[in-house]
């Protein structure tokens, strides 16, 4: 897949409504939802990174890794890290629930094994599972409830660099916006930007459409 870097800009930011003009942020490709794999190169891309890890042991789980692979690939050999240190977004099952998925900290430790300037950090821990917002029927937790399940990791803030907030879709930007907001008040002096594998676009009106395969 050729990847390009582009930034959202005032004629995009009305599709991620939890956005502002003063966020920067930066994505690869486009996802077109309600659409298929076979739609688009970033649809493959995304529907296989996505793949559940109830799925491991199938078949199809070796498209899942070789999607963080891509990824990270391209990571490595694109982004200029000095400076910066990137933090993933927590996925909504924590790190004790069965469904727990790091494919987010795998793209980022592949990454790092191909780039040594790259740093990342689990800054920022999720307390407790939740519903995956594309399951929600609409009801997509607001950025202020995504941000009170969040603890920093103290452990972790030596030698911070700037922060790159990491996350694999825009959707609305809820993730992005708690994720911020929460940093922002342990380390109010760090510029926090935004890089996701793709952003969301949609065929029709209904706002909370989203994946047809469970993350």
């Amino acid at each position: 897949m050729k990847f390009k870097w582009s930034q959202i800009d005032e004629l995009l930011l009305p599709d991620h409504y939890y956005l502002s003009l003063d966020d920067e942020c930066f994505f690869l490709g486009e996802y077109t939802a309600r659409q298929g794999a076979n739609y688009s190169d970033t649809n493959q891309l995304i529907i296989n990174l996505k793949k559940g890890v109830d799925r491991k042991g199938r078949t199809e789980y070796k498209y899942k890794i070789s999607a963080i692979d891509e990824v990270a690939q391209y990571l490595a050999n694109n982004i200029n890290a000095k400076g910066w240190t990137l933090v993933p977004v927590p996925p909504s099952k924590s790190k004790d629930d069965p469904m727990y998925d790091d494919r987010l900290v795998q793209i980022l430790a592949k990454a790092k094994m191909l780039n040594s300037d790259i740093d990342y950090r689990e800054l920022v821990v999720q307390i407790g599972s939740y519903q995956a917002a594309h399951l929600t029927n609409g009801n997509r937790p607001r950025p202020d409830a995504l941000a009170d399940r969040y603890q920093i990791d103290n452990s972790l803030m030596g030698g911070l660099r700037d922060i790159i907030i990491f996350d694999d879709v825009l959707t609305a930007g809820s993730h992005f916006a708690a994720m911020k907001r929460f940093i922002s008040d342990h380390v109010p002096d760090k510029r926090i930007v935004g890089l996701f594998v793709a952003r969301t676009t949609r065929d029709s009106d209904d706002p909370f459409e989203d994946f047809e395969v469970i993350a």
